[in-house]
C-alpha cells in the first residue's frame, strides 16, 4: 500500500487498504489452512461442510439446498463435495420419508468422529495462528469489527443475522466457535 501512498496518492484510500489486507488475510489463511487439512485428508469445502452439518441440532441432518445456500455454493460443487464425503464413509444420503421430492444428508458416526477430531486440531491452529501476533481483548475487538463489517455486507440477512451467525461467516470462519 505504501506504494499508492508514495507513486499515486489518490490510487490510494484506507477503506481500500482495510478490504485489500482482509482479502489477503483471508486468502492466506485459507491456503494454510488447505495445507493443515491435508494431514487429515479433506479439503476445506468437505471440513466446512461436516463442520455445519455437526452444528446442527442431533442427528445433524441437512437437506443439499439448505447445504449449498449456507456455504454459499453452486449445487453442483455442493454435489460433488456430498459425493466425496460419502464415499468417505463421513456422511450418508437418503431420501427424505415425508417427502420423496427431497434428499437428506446425515453426519454418521464416522463423520462425527472425525469432525471432533479436526475441529480440535483446527482450533489449536488459529489459536496459535492469532496468539502469535494478536492479544485475546485484541482477537476480541477484530472480531467485534469483521461482525459489523459483515452486517453491513449482508443487509438482506441483517434480521437473522442479530439471531444467529451469518451463513457465509462459515466460510470466513472456519475454523472458530459461531460467532
Amino acid at each position: 500500500m505504501h506504494l499508492f501512498k508514495e507513486n499515486w496518492p489518490e490510487g490510494y484510500s484506507s477503506a481500500e487498504e482495510v478490504m485489500l489486507r482482509l482479502y489477503h488475510a483471508a486468502l492466506r489463511h485459507t491456503e494454510e489452512m488447505q495445507r493443515f487439512l491435508t494431514r487429515f485428508e479433506l479439503s476445506t469445502p468437505e471440513f466446512v461442510t461436516l463442520r455445519v452439518l455437526r452444528r446442527e441440532p442431533a442427528p445433524h441432518v441437512m437437506t443439499p439446498t439448505s447445504l449449498h445456500e449456507t456455504l454459499v455454493l453452486s449445487p453442483g460443487g455442493m454435489t460433488k463435495i456430498l459425493k466425496q464425503l460419502a464415499t468417505k464413509g463421513l456422511v450418508s444420503r437418503s431420501a427424505d420419508h415425508t417427502d420423496r421430492r427431497h434428499n437428506l444428508v446425515q453426519l454418521t458416526q464416522k463423520g462425527m468422529a472425525k469432525i471432533a477430531g479436526v475441529q480440535a486440531a483446527v482450533r489449536k491452529f488459529d489459536v496459535a495462528l492469532l496468539e502469535r501476533t494478536l492479544r485475546e481483548r485484541e482477537q476480541q475487538r477484530l472480531a467485534q469489527l469483521l461482525r459489523k463489517l459483515l452486517g453491513s455486507l449482508e443487509p438482506a440477512r441483517s434480521a437473522v443475522a442479530r439471531t444467529r451467525q451469518p451463513a457465509s461467516a462459515e466460510l470466513t470462519d472456519l475454523a472458530g466457535p459461531p460467532v
